[in-house]
């Protein structure tokens, strides 16, 4: 490969997931186990809350490679799970502005329409 990678454990950005949407039962080796088909896994974690100890059902899987990273989003992102729906997106990228779940519809008329302006002014008097 291309030599000169990252010093120490530094996770490239590119290869660090964020996997929401997780069933609440999902622990780190379960996720680790669903997403290493991709790639080397360098980190892998499901977020708890501090005070319950219950997940926050979202994760992060971090990549050796860029290219894993980028298979796990295509491989994973939008899968159905357990009546949820991953989502799966580098850990620094927004979220997809796609249609919201449950589909389009609702977006009313498309702006602009017919310009209500009445008649114009009239011309000079004669």
């Amino acid at each position: 490969g291309m030599g000169g990678g990252p010093p120490g454990h530094d996770v490239d950005p590119a290869c660090n997931l964020y996997v929401g949407g997780l069933p609440a039962q999902m622990e780190s080796q379960q996720l680790r186990d669903m997403f290493s088909r991709f790639g080397d896994i360098q980190t892998c974690a499901v977020i708890k809350d501090k005070m319950t100890g219950m997940s926050r059902q979202f994760g992060f899987v971090a990549f050796r490679d860029p290219n894993g990273a980028q298979q796990a989003i295509q491989g994973m992102n939008n899968t159905p799970i357990e009546g949820k729906t991953l989502q799966v997106r580098l850990k620094g990228a927004p979220a997809d502005r796609g249609p919201p779940q449950g589909g389009g519809g609702g977006y009313g008329p498309p702006q602009g329409g017919q310009g209500q302006y009445g008649p114009g002014p009239g011309g000079p008097p004669r």
